[in-house]
C-alpha cells in the first residue's frame, strides 16, 4: 500500500519531465528560420550577391585593359597616335610663328614706308624752292652764273636722293589727265584733245606707285 510519500516523489518525477520535455520544444525550432533572422533574410544575401558580381564584373574589365595595355600592337598603335597629335599640334605652332613673322615684318615696312612718305612730303616745299630759284635766275653775271651752277648742284642731288628713296616726278605736259595723278586748277579752250594738259603749275610725285603729291595743272577743254 502506498503512503503519501510515495506519492509526491511520483508528483515530483512527473512534474520535472514535463518541463525538460518542453525545454526541449521551445529550443527545437527550425535552423533554417533562424539562420534567415540573423542573416537579414532572402532580400540581404541577394544584396550581397549582386554586389559581389559588380566586383567581378569591374575586376574583370580592369584584367582586361591590363592586358591590352601589355598587347605590344595595341600599345604601338596608342604611341603611334599620340606621335601624330604631337605632329599636328607642332605643325599648327610653326604654322602660326610664321604668320606671327610675317605679319611682323609687313607691319614694320609698313610704318617704315609711312615715315619715309611723311618725311619726303616734307622736303617737297624745298624742291619747289629750288626749281623756282633755278627758273628766276637768268645767269648773265658771273655771281649769278655761279650762284645757279650750286642750286642746280644742290637740286640734283636732291632728287638722286629721292629717287633712291623710290620717288619720281609725275608726268604732266601733254599728257591726259589722270584724276590719279593730277588735280585740275582751270580749264582753257584749246586746240588739242579735251583734258589734255596744257600747263604744270606744281610738279606732282609718286613715292613707288602711290601718289604723294598730284600735280596742278591746267586742262585744255573743247571749243565751243
Amino acid at each position: 500500500m502506498k503512503t503519501m510519500a510515495d506519492g509526491g516523489s511520483a508528483d515530483a518525477r512527473r512534474d520535472l519531465q514535463a518541463e525538460e520535455a518542453a525545454g526541449k520544444s521551445r529550443n527545437s525550432g527550425k535552423p533554417g528560420e533562424i539562420g534567415e533572422g540573423v542573416k537579414g533574410g532572402p532580400a540581404g544575401a541577394g544584396g550581397q550577391d549582386t554586389a559581389g558580381e559588380k566586383r567581378e564584373e569591374d575586376k574583370g574589365l580592369e584584367e582586361g585593359q591590363d592586358e591590352r595595355r601589355e598587347d605590344p600592337a595595341v600599345r604601338l598603335a596608342e604611341l603611334e597616335k599620340e606621335k601624330e597629335e604631337l605632329i599636328q599640334r607642332w605643325l599648327r605652332l610653326r604654322a602660326d610663328f610664321e604668320n606671327y613673322r610675317r605679319r611682323s615684318r609687313e607691319e614694320l615696312q609698313r610704318a617704315r614706308e609711312q615715315a619715309l612718305e611723311e618725311f619726303i612730303i616734307k622736303l617737297l616745299p624745298v624742291v619747289d624752292n629750288l626749281e623756282r630759284a633755278l627758273a628766276a635766275s637768268t645767269g648773265s653775271s658771273g655771281d649769278e652764273a655761279n650762284l645757279r651752277t650750286g642750286v642746280e648742284m644742290v637740286f640734283r642731288q636732291f632728287m638722286e636722293v629721292l629717287e633712291k628713296e623710290g620717288v619720281t616726278p609725275i608726268a604732266a605736259v601733254g599728257e591726259i589727265f589722270d584724276p590719279e595723278k593730277h588735280e585740275a586748277f582751270c580749264r582753257e579752250e584749246s586746240e588739242k584733245p579735251e583734258n589734255t594738259i596744257l600747263e604744270e603749275y606744281q610738279k606732282g610725285y609718286l613715292f613707288g606707285e602711290k601718289t604723294i603729291r598730284p600735280s596742278l595743272v591746267k586742262v585744255a577743254a573743247a571749243k565751243e
